[in-house]
């Protein structure tokens, strides 16, 4: 019997968690081209310019004139 549960708890957590990964793949990506990478330098450029002063610069990680 207790094997049976073991079982069962381990297919329940293994559609549960399946489920929680198409969700994630199906809800709309971030417009950034990093997506959810926090990893590099780029990234923390582009964040960087958009919560603070923007330049004017168009070679600037993508935050040119409007």
């Amino acid at each position: 019997m207790l094997q049976n549960i073991i079982v069962l708890i381990i297919i329940v957590g293994a559609i549960g968690y399946s489920v929680y990964a198409v969700v994630k793949n199906i809800r709309k990506k971030d417009s950034s081209p990093c997506g959810d990478c926090n990893g590099c330098d780029i990234k923390k450029e582009i964040t960087k310019n958009k919560a603070g002063t923007r330049t004017k610069d168009p070679a600037s990680c993508g935050c040119g004139p409007k």
